[in-house]
């Protein structure tokens, strides 16, 4: 089916709370033409939650890390780096490096899976499932590719293709309102940033996963990350359906995440 289903989101929440409410019912999950992680197409219900209308920006992180102190993964290892003997420099970088004033309203960068986990925690909040991520990104769109349909993704749609010019230079992403929201109202739900969600990753998990509200494994050595980045070169890692995977303790320019209530 390629159809529009029925509204299960309150857009207005968005603009109210920073959230969009998802209300409860089904949705079919995964894809038949993109790698085999993402078969079987399989049906999924899930109960009412709300979800970010945008990643979490820099603005935002920096008000938890002033109020709490909170030191990232990748701070704490770059003052591990100083702290060895005879190490004149670190090559580590923190979301602290591209936090510039006129990046306030970019998505935080250089945030592992656990600093991603802190800050849901600190605001009340936590990550979304898997299944919550792919739900909201579809935006109530049947067997659409994308978030907003099945059309390429042009320079209007998605921050994606982009190149870093060098280590030290800002990563090309964009304010996190910058293009259009889906029909949900939510923004960046392709490109820009790939977002952490709470689930462990198994490649075969669609075969044995449950049918209502799945949350992945109990285990395992990667967390998901769904939804691709500025640095994606094929279209079809933009897509509702993509699966990604990463370790929980790393970070990376093109990392970031949103929350889930």
């Amino acid at each position: 089916m390629n159809a529009v289903l029925e509204p299960t989101s309150d857009v207005s929440a968005a603009t109210q709370t920073g959230m969009v409410l998802i209300r409860a019912g089904e949705f079919l999950m995964g894809s038949e033409e993109g790698s085999e992680v993402e078969k079987p197409i399989h049906r999924v219900y899930l109960d009412t939650y709300s979800i970010d209308s945008t990643p979490v920006t820099n603005a935002q992180f920096a008000n938890f890390a002033r109020a709490t102190g909170y030191r990232t993964t990748a701070e704490r290892l770059e003052r591990m780096v100083h702290l060895q003997e005879g190490a004149a420099q670190t090559t580590a970088t923190s979301w602290r490096t591209f936090a510039t004033a006129e990046r306030e309203d970019h998505p935080v960068i250089y945030v592992s899976w656990h600093d991603a986990s802190a800050y849901a925690k600190w605001v009340g909040k936590r990550l979304p499932t898997e299944a919550e991520w792919e739900k909201a990104a579809r935006g109530g769109l049947e067997g659409k590719r994308f978030p907003w349909g099945d059309s390429a993704p042009g320079e209007g749609l998605a921050n994606w293709n982009g190149v870093q010019q060098s280590p030290v230079s800002a990563p090309p992403t964009t304010e996190v309102n910058k293009f259009a929201p889906n029909s949900y109202g939510l923004h960046d739900m392709a490109g820009n940033v790939w977002e952490w969600c709470a689930d462990w990753y198994m490649d075969p998990y669609y075969v044995i996963s449950e049918g209502s509200n799945p949350k992945g494994p109990d285990e395992g050595e990667y967390k998901v990350r769904r939804g691709a980045s500025w640095n994606v070169r094929e279209d079809f890692r933009l897509r509702c359906a993509n699966r990604g995977a990463m370790l929980p303790d790393r970070s990376w320019p093109n990392m970031g995440f949103r929350c889930a209530r």
